[in-house]
């Protein structure tokens, strides 16, 4: 970037910010000749509520095949901005490119541009973000370059979207409707774009008031889209889909629900009363929502979601001190750990504990253990919607805040010893891929078949530890998923085609969720948790935690612990353990 052209527009106050206009665009007089575009560049009080549009897009290439080509987020494309000569990606060239070309001068908030990339304002401008996307008149999303699947794409969405407003809850007809079509190739160009991964694109929708999506020429509506990625979500397995020909494995059509539901929430606290308020788990239940998405630095995996939370609370400016306050000279390590211990000072639920994944998914060096670590991508923990249904620590001790201490390195907390962990068996992924579940059987077997703490068959706390006992609408499952179970186990074991995904549609829909969990038994009971967790780990009720955790002891220093993770045990997650007897007593985790 030209550092003149920002000594030239200071921003004189912490609420100032830049806006651009597009200008003009100049076509190249000859084939060795670039297009060159015109851009000006002024300084406004945010206060005064600017009347611009914000961009939402990537730094980077915005489709694989893009990436495959060469594009990637290096600025190598220039453009003249206040009679200067800047670089910019490609990316944001080809959408400046297209803009431009409309009837009307636009102004825009582009962060890529509008920030002086690098400099000591970067930490105060990413901290007024949130502010920036929610005043904006209207969020244009920009998905790339148009490619030969974009037209069908959108015409594919339209429909989709009408069939799914049209047949409500009735799942084949949507089924049906997509068997009967030939633009999938379409779906999934349009799916993979990259945009569907980005970790900041999901503050940028929800605090909008109105989104537009543009790839090329083509313009989506953003509840069209959100409509057919809710249905692919919650209503057909994937296994139905690749039946049908559909190759829905690695798409992201499920993003755009997830946002959806932050926005949501966000309404949902807008009428609730202050005081209840300042608990609001949202920064966290965001962290977790979008773990799996992409950022270029790890401090973004956190700094994306800051926004999100003051809007949530309604809070002013961070202070610099805070660790609201986005600071990228400060190493990720203190970040990760500056967000855990404000979540856990500012809730009174221990949530977060039960969503490390043990030193086998840290790649932070010299995390705590009990913080997670944003920066490992995938799916861990018991996710958002099992964890609230459970109270395994009810009716015993009263929860008390843990304490941290010795800079941030050690929490102490109290807890109560259940059991230890004997046998650890295949993860619910490995089984998913077709790995035998010969572990699996081993526990089953050992265990008594009469479960001593619920009086069940064997069999049946089996199928539902495996869904930790969750249906796929977060509720607790019927007796009728026992014949689903038996269709499903039995689609595991013989060779035979895909008729058995029918008969065990919402049992492995229950399955699918937290794939990544592992089944294991102790001297009495069965249970899922950590995929990190050992023979010999054990297993701990934890007041504050709605579900048990596992701990490991630390070869570092003797009476301390590491936090493994958290787990469903069957018979002890709604306050069994009360009936115990249960020694409760500090115990410090490193």
């Amino acid at each position: 970037m030209a550092r003149s052209l920002y000594k030239d527009l200071p921003l004189t106050s912490p609420r100032s910010i830049r806006i651009l206009k597009l200008d003009s665009v100049s076509a190249p007089t000859n084939p060795a000749q670039e297009v060159e575009i015109q851009l000006s560049l002024r300084v406004v009080n945010l206060d005064d509520n600017p009347s611009d549009n914000a961009l939402s897009y990537t730094w980077g290439a915005p489709s694989r095949e893009a990436a495959a080509r060469g594009m990637n987020s290096t600025p190598t494309c220039h453009i003249k901005c206040n009679g200067e000569s800047i670089l910019v990606t490609q990316n944001l060239f080809d959408c400046l490119q297209q803009f431009i070309h409309g009837s009307n001068p636009m102004e825009f908030w582009i962060d890529a541009i509008c920030i002086h990339q690098g400099s000591e304002e970067q930490n105060q401008q990413v901290n007024l973000m949130a502010d920036i996307y929610r005043q904006a008149k209207k969020l244009t999303i920009w998905l790339g370059k148009a490619d030969e699947y974009t037209d069908q794409a959108r015409i594919f969405i339209e429909a989709f979207a009408r069939s799914c407003r049209a047949s409500g809850a009735d799942h084949q007809a949507v089924v049906d409707e997509l068997k009967q079509r030939a633009q999938l190739s379409a779906l999934a160009s349009f799916f993979n774009r990259t945009w569907f991964t980005r970790v900041w694109v999901v503050q940028e929708v929800v605090l909008s008031q109105t989104a537009t999506m543009i790839c090329g020429s083509s313009v989506f509506n953003w509840d069209d889209i959100t409509e057919v990625s809710h249905y692919l979500a919650t209503s057909v397995s994937k296994q139905e889909f690749h039946a049908a020909g559909l190759e829905l494995q690695e798409l992201q059509y499920k993003n755009p629900a997830k946002m959806a539901a932050v926005k949501r929430d966000l309404v949902k606290l807008a009428v609730v009363e202050k005081q209840l308020k300042r608990e609001s788990t949202i920064l966290l239940h965001s962290l977790i929502r979008f773990r799996n998405w992409d950022s270029f630095r790890e401090h973004d995996k956190v700094y994306a979601f800051l926004g999100i939370h003051k809007a949530a609370l309604k809070l002013e400016d961070a202070d610099p001190d805070s660790p609201l306050y986005p600071r990228y000279e400060q190493d990720v390590r203190r970040a990760y750990i500056g967000i855990a211990k404000y979540i856990l000072e500012n809730t009174s639920d221990l949530l977060l504990l039960a969503h490390v994944e043990g030193e086998d998914f840290q790649s932070i060096p010299s995390l705590p253990s009990w913080v997670p670590d944003w920066s490992v991508k995938g799916t861990l923990g018991l996710g958002i919607t099992g964890y609230e249904r459970f109270d395994a620590a009810a009716g015993t001790e009263a929860y008390t805040k843990p304490k941290i201490s010795h800079e941030n390195i050690f929490l102490t907390l109290r807890a109560a010893k259940l059991d230890t962990v004997i046998t650890v068996g295949e993860t619910k992924e490995e089984v998913d891929r077709g790995m035998p579940f010969v572990k699996w059987l081993d526990i089953l077997n050992e265990t008594e078949e009469l479960y001593p703490s619920t009086k069940e068959q064997r069999q049946d706390v089996f199928w539902r530890c495996l869904i930790t006992n969750t249906d796929k609408n977060g509720k607790f499952p019927s007796s009728d998923l026992r014949e689903e179970f038996s269709s499903w186990i039995r689609g595991r074991t013989e060779t035979r085609g895909s008729e058995w995904i029918t008969g065990a549609r919402n049992f492995h829909s229950s399955y699918s969720h937290s794939l990544h969990l592992r089944l294991f038994s102790t001297a009495g009971l069965m249970g899922v948790g950590s995929q990190s967790m050992k023979a010999g780990d054990s297993v701990w009720i934890v007041p504050g935690s709605r579900v048990p955790l596992l701990l490991r002891p630390s070869p570092y220093n003797e009476g301390r612990w590491r936090l493994v993770g958290g787990a469903y045990v069957h018979g002890f997650m709604q306050g069994e353990a009360s009936e115990r007897g249960l020694l409760f007593e500090p115990i410090c985790i490193e």
